[in-house]
């Protein structure tokens, strides 16, 4: 089974890992993401982990609340991104997702606010999967 701390270690730590192998890993072919109102489908969110691995140095995830009863995946975290200048984004992210039977992420619907004393502006990890942000 997928946790989103996982599959954000995937995408963004491990680099040896090439971005659709870590895609396909955690999240199931018919794949889509809802974050603050705007769908994406598992292509756009492919696009934006490659983009976003350009411009993430690394992401660490805090677990705070996890639940997970049958398909269904709460999850609450605070996720700190620095990027390649240094800069660091952290967020508390609310989740509510679906797994497939395999495990692997089906829908993931989240919402996500910056945290005081982090930068307000996104910089350049925008919103992106699990955001992850």
């Amino acid at each position: 089974m997928s946790t989103l701390k996982d599959a954000v270690d995937d995408l963004f730590n491990n680099r040896r890992l090439p971005a659709h192998e870590a895609v396909d890993r955690h999240f199931a072919p018919a794949f889509r993401q809802r974050v603050d109102g705007s769908w994406v489908d598992r292509a756009g969110f492919l696009a934006r982990v490659v983009r976003l691995r350009e411009a993430v140095e690394r992401a660490e995830v805090t677990v705070l609340d996890e639940f997970a009863d049958g398909s269904g995946y709460a999850e609450r975290h605070v996720v700190e991104l620095v990027d390649r200048a240094g800069g660091r984004t952290v967020q508390e992210v609310y989740v509510f997702a679906r797994r497939d039977p395999d495990g692997r992420f089906v829908r993931i619907e989240e919402t996500a606010v910056t945290l005081p004393g982090a930068p307000a502006d996104h910089g350049p990890t925008d919103h992106g999967p699990t955001d992850p942000r």
